[in-house]
């Protein structure tokens, strides 16, 4: 049984109402059972104008929530002590551990972001914990930390706005611990600054209704000084006796759904780049951006087209991957990353034409662009993040990790203990202590020892 429930945004599929109240009445089966659950906002769950209910095929439009139902119908699941300008808040449900639950929905329409007054707020709750000696664990839909190299430049909605110089701000008020949701995939990255003690961890964990349908489990030692993760899988449910391969399909079925948007994105880059060419003072690449723009499709369908008939599978089968986690471990590994590396190099063919391609520009472009995308590719199928200083190359199991935190040492928090025999040694928990360790924080007779 858990100690505790977190949940990080994306509560409802569309923010439909039913379902909200729907949901509110599971946490409450939790609650009643000893078990207590904090949750946060996703970008689906508040005004979201695309709330519907189905039958069949067939869809008819449903009230969604405001941002005051999200505190009615939560007011259970959210802590007391609350930002005033957005479903932001602390909380402490255990002894010595403080969450600090960041909302990036409020005010805004399917994109993350924090205001300068709920950022500076989040800061100072999390100095208050800190003070108190607890461990601090930031709570966040969006990802703060990229966990793929040069993510936010083939999607930047998948973190917060701003999410590096947020990340760093919080390692800077010793948040070492971060919960995120939202991209649909499990992962692991360790975001260092200056030296190894310098840095916040973010665990991210993937949807459990889209493959491979995941929830974790943390534990927290004795002395808070590491976090122990377990990832498990939904495998059945009442009316799917194989929800692994279920889930599986209709996740590439839908990851090919959403190549023509994948397409759009891709072009829109390619139209910026060809813009800033077009505006240099180089005569000769004014002239190569003109024999570009000959060659290049302008309209949609034929872009679209050309990105489904080359990139798509290759779109699909690296999200599975991705979505496995581990990546390196999958057999299927270097056959994708191969397939990909044929099937972009055949779409390049295609578009610019071998005589473009033999240019001296259109090398040195084609080369720019298979750089980048090395970059991406390479950081994600060798499950490895180089960030801002490569001295501390991060490569972390993405499933089952123990994750080093350096909490800070409890102090008065300690006083507020109340055991339940004094004979009887606990951690900062609560929690009986059968044997202790070398360096671990305890407590007996309501008095705090640290064992030699």
């Amino acid at each position: 049984t858990p100690d505790l429930v977190l949940i990080p945004g994306d509560l409802t599929k569309d923010g439909e109402k039913a379902s909200h109240e729907w949901m509110a009445e599971q946490l409450a089966r939790l609650t009643s059972a000893g078990i207590p659950v904090l949750v946060i906002p996703g970008n689906h769950d508040i005004s979201n104008p695309s709330a519907y209910s189905y039958s069949g095929d067939q869809k008819t439009k449903v009230a969604n929530i405001s941002d005051a139902e999200f505190d009615q119908i939560y007011a259970a699941y959210i802590g007391a002590t609350k930002d005033s300008e957005s479903h932001s808040y602390v909380a402490e449900p255990l002894r010595g551990v403080t969450v600090l639950a960041i909302d990036g929905v409020h005010g805004n329409a399917g994109t993350g972001s924090l205001s300068d007054n709920t950022l500076q707020w989040l800061l100072a709750q999390a100095d208050v914990a800190v003070a108190k000696g607890n461990l601090v664990i930031a709570m966040c839909h969006w990802q703060l930390i990229e966990h793929v190299d040069q993510q936010t430049m083939l999607l930047s909605s998948s973190q917060l706005a701003n999410a590096d110089s947020i990340a760093q701000l919080l390692t800077q008020h010793k948040v070492r611990l971060a919960l995120t949701g939202h991209f649909h995939i499990n992962g692991v990255t360790t975001k260092y600054y200056n030296t190894l003690n310098d840095s916040i961890v973010e665990v991210t964990t993937g949807s459990p209704v889209a493959y491979p349908c995941p929830y974790r489990w943390l534990e927290i030692s004795a002395d808070r000084s590491t976090v122990s993760v377990a990832t498990g899988d939904i495998r059945a449910l009442d009316t799917i006796s194989d929800l692994h391969s279920y889930s599986r399909a209709w996740q590439q079925e839908h990851t090919a759904n959403m190549a023509p948007d994948a397409a759009r994105r891709a072009w829109n880059k390619v139209d910026t780049y060809m813009a800033q060419m077009e505006n240099s003072s180089s005569v000769t690449m004014k002239a190569f951006v003109a024999l570009l723009k000959k060659r290049i499709p302008q309209d949609d369908s034929t872009r679209v087209a050309l990105f489904e008939k080359h990139m798509q599978q290759s779109m699909v089968d690296m999200y599975i991957l991705h979505s496995d986690a581990n990546e390196p471990e999958r057999p299927e590994k270097d056959a994708i990353v191969d397939a990909f590396y044929t099937n972009l190099t055949n779409f390049m063919v295609e578009v610019l034409g071998e005589e473009l391609l033999e240019n001296l520009f259109g090398a040195a472009m084609v080369e720019m662009a298979l750089n980048m995308l090395d970059t991406s590719v390479t950081s994600m199928t060798e499950d490895v993040t180089t960030g801002e200083n490569p001295t501390y190359t991060n490569r972390t199991d993405d499933l089952y990790p123990v994750l080093k935190l350096n909490a800070p040492q409890p102090v008065e928090a300690v006083e507020q203990v109340k055991a339940e025999s004094c004979q009887t040694t606990y951690d900062v928990l609560g929690r009986p202590v059968k044997e202790s360790v070398r360096g671990q924080v305890s407590i007996r007779n309501n008095q705090k020892q640290v064992t030699k």
